[in-house]
């Protein structure tokens, strides 16, 4: 937690003012905070606006952003297969605090749980930084970095606004002349970074050397995962699998593991259950909040994997979100089966 909050101090992300200087009429929203254990097992702490409390048109105006999509990230690994690229994966650190408000755009907020006293008299922190939680946060982050890519020589995708791709040629240490490529794609704070050479001359030791230069950012090493997706290279192929993921819904949504193998992901009477549950709805017939709860879930859980690496589950998957507002126990079962099957055979993936 003083780790965070020196994160914001050297940051500058809010100023200390007296409650009165807040402007009359205007909401003072919490900071709250998230705790984590991360991959390695460290632990982490965030502090976070409670954005949920923002007052939309007085603490922000616009909120979009984008994110990488999975089919380039499909894409970007068969490239790296392809052209043999290597692939590395960079975290920039505390990446929203790298960002930048739109003059005026302020939120004013009650002191950090567990500060509110350290600082003598009473305060209010005036936001003036993008804090992990607000609405806008991932917007602003997002046109900082960005424009930092084109200003660099990058191209943007006009298929993914979040891949930048930058084409040249170098020479070596010896002299000789070689055409290199390097592509980014962003998702928030981690950037998938392909590139045909890393010696000191390539393009990719110039990125890396102007990224450190502006952004407080980390090298991670040779890319094992990114958005619960595990990529590993395995001779001239590069694999695609969420083992841990899966492993993850069954602790999550099963009792046990299944006692016996599950062999294929659904039935055939899948389409007729799916239907009688679309019928009973036009009869008017009532759903039990918990049951839809605990199938929306489900079946949003599986849907991320199906879109990411399990091509296999998409016709299961696709029937199940034709019921998301009108489930029966009947279709949970058929749901949780899909969970079982993804468990006998987890390390099926994309090659």
């Amino acid at each position: 937690m003083k780790k965070e909050l020196d994160n914001h101090e050297d940051n500058g992300s809010w100023e200390r003012v007296a409650p009165d200087a807040v402007p009359r009429g205007r909401r003072l929203v919490k900071l709250v905070w998230v705790y984590k254990r991360k991959r390695d097992g460290k632990l982490k702490s965030r502090l976070c606006v409670q954005g949920c409390t923002q007052v939309p048109g007085v603490d922000y105006d616009q909120t979009w952003c984008g994110t990488m999509r999975a089919s380039t990230l499909r894409l970007l690994s068969a490239a790296a297969a392809q052209l043999n690229l290597h692939m590395r994966r960079w975290d920039f650190t505390a990446a929203y605090l790298q960002g930048k408000l739109l003059d005026g755009e302020v939120t004013y907020c009650y002191p950090p749980p567990g500060s509110e006293t350290t600082h003598g008299d009473p305060y209010v922190c005036k936001v003036v930084k993008p804090v992990y939680g607000m609405a806008q946060a991932g917007r602003r982050w997002q046109r900082s970095i960005f424009p930092w890519f084109l200003e660099h020589g990058f191209h943007q995708s006009f298929a993914d606004s979040c891949v930048f791709y930058k084409h040249g040629v170098t020479q070596d240490a010896s002299g000789n002349s070689r055409a290199e490529v390097i592509m980014v794609g962003c998702y928030v704070d981690d950037l998938y970074v392909l590139s045909s050479h890393t010696d000191d001359q390539s393009l990719y030791a110039s990125f890396t050397r102007d990224m450190t230069k502006r952004w407080n950012v980390e090298d991670e090493g040779e890319i094992a995962d990114l958005l619960n997706v595990e990529i590993t290279r395995e001779g001239d192929h590069v694999v695609l699998r969420q083992r841990g993921y899966i492993d993850k819904m069954v602790s999550t949504y099963l009792a046990s593991p299944p006692s016996k193998l599950v062999k294929v992901p659904c039935t055939e009477r899948l389409p007729n259950i799916v239907l009688d549950a679309q019928l009973l709805k036009s009869e008017g017939k009532e759903v039990d909040p918990d049951l839809l709860a605990q199938y929306q879930s489900v079946v949003g859980a599986l849907l991320y994997c199906s879109t990411h690496s399990r091509p296999d589950i998409a016709f299961a998957v696709g029937q199940l979100c034709r019921a998301m507002s009108c489930p029966t126990p009947e279709l949970l079962a058929a749901a949780l089966r899909v969970v079982e099957y993804l468990h006998c055979t987890r390390d099926l993936g994309l090659h």
